[in-house]
This record gives C-alpha cells, structure tokens and sequence, in this order.
C-alpha cells in the first residue's frame, strides 16, 4: 500500500513539474494610443486572445507596456472621465466614471494585433472620439 502511495505522489510530481515546463511565457509588449491625432493622455488598452486570459495595459500620455501571452489578439480601448452627479430624492449620488471612447474602438471592436517573438503588431492604434 505504501508503495502504490509513494509512486502515485513521484508520479503527480512528475506531470506537475512537466506541466510547469511548458507553460506559455509573455512576450514584452509596447505600443502607442493616440485619440483625434494627438496621445491619448490616459486610457487602457485590453487585448483578448482566444484561451487565454484578458491583458490590460494602463496608457499614459499616450504610451503602453507591458507583458503579453503570445497570439492573436482582439483590441478594445477605452478612457474614462467622470459623469454627472445624479439625485435620488434628496441624496445626491457621486458621479462615476463614464468611457467617452466609441464603442467601435472597446465592446464592439475589431481592431486585431498579433502578440509574436517581436512584440505586438501593430502596435499603434489611431482613435477617433466621433
């Protein structure tokens, strides 16, 4: 009994450790957001792949980095500013971040890069706010 214990553990070791070597690693990732022809000041871009987890990138003045899985990959963009306070009765609610990026360009995107052994191509994005 304590053999089949002890070969049972040696053998969950083994295809733990096997699996561990082949995970996909991230490839480092770059790239530029400009809205209306001039950098986006602050912003996120998402890339989603087929199987593997959604990757968000923060954009600051226009610029974007990171780590990415290697793939294919649908774009969204989006940027955020706050919307307009709301009252229900006499209690007035905080305005709460609004994405004022068309929906073309976040949930209804079909902008399309490939994160590959040079990075993500393409890697700059060109947003119209209209």
């Amino acid at each position: 009994m304590t053999r089949w214990f002890l070969l049972g553990c040696l053998c969950a070791a083994f295809c733990c450790l096997l699996g561990c070597s082949t995970a996909v690693k991230p490839i480092p990732v770059s790239g530029t957001v400009n809205l209306d022809g001039q950098p986006l000041a602050e912003g996120q871009v998402t890339l989603l792949g087929e199987k593997t987890a959604p990757e968000t990138f923060t954009v600051k003045a226009g610029s974007f980095q990171g780590e990415a899985k290697p793939g294919k990959k649908r774009v969204e963009i989006r940027a955020f500013k706050l919307g307009k306070p709301t009252k229900m009765g006499d209690t007035e609610i905080e305005a709460t971040p609004e994405n004022y990026i068309p929906a073309k360009y976040n949930t209804e995107s079909t902008l399309t890069a490939e994160v590959a052994a040079g990075g993500l191509n393409p890697n700059k994005f060109d947003v119209q706010s209209h």
